[in-house]
Parts: C-alpha cells; structure tokens; sequence
C-alpha cells in the first residue's frame, strides 16, 4: 500500500508539475519563436516508456522489500 500511494502521489504531482512547467516556458518564449506554438507536444512514446520502467521498479522494489522483511532479524543482525 505504501508503494502505491507514494506511486500515484509522485504520478499526480510530476504531472501537474510537468504541466505548469511547459506552460510556464511556452509564455516565457512564445516572443523567442515566430509564428509561437498554438499546442503544446506531448512526446507520449517517452512518457509510456518512463511509466513502464517506474512501474516495473516499483514491482521489483517492492518484492524486495516483502522478501526482506520476512527474514528473522536475529539472522540479519547476527551477520553485522
């Protein structure tokens, strides 16, 4: 539950962030560029790329994590 909240939060916050961001710098230099750009690009190859490989980490993160914690912590600290 942990990995799926932290999950979405990241998601919803990086896109408004991502968001504001291009609108923010298509205000800044719609003055740079003649004729200035009516829409902004979404590069929708990269972000399903970058959202399959995060959703991925975060299965095997979190496998790892469930693997780890049912180990008995006397093995573990008797090895430190």
């Amino acid at each position: 539950s942990e990995t799926l909240v932290l999950g979405v939060g990241g998601l919803i916050f990086g896109a408004m962030t991502g968001w504001l961001l291009a609108r923010m710098l298509v205000k800044v230099l719609t003055g740079v560029f003649d004729p200035p750009p009516t829409v902004l690009a979404v590069p929708w190859d990269y972000l399903s790329a970058v959202g399959l490989l995060t959703a991925v980490s975060l299965v095997l993160v979190t496998a790892t994590a469930i693997r780890l914690t049912r180990r008995p912590a006397i093995s573990i600290l008797r090895r430190l």
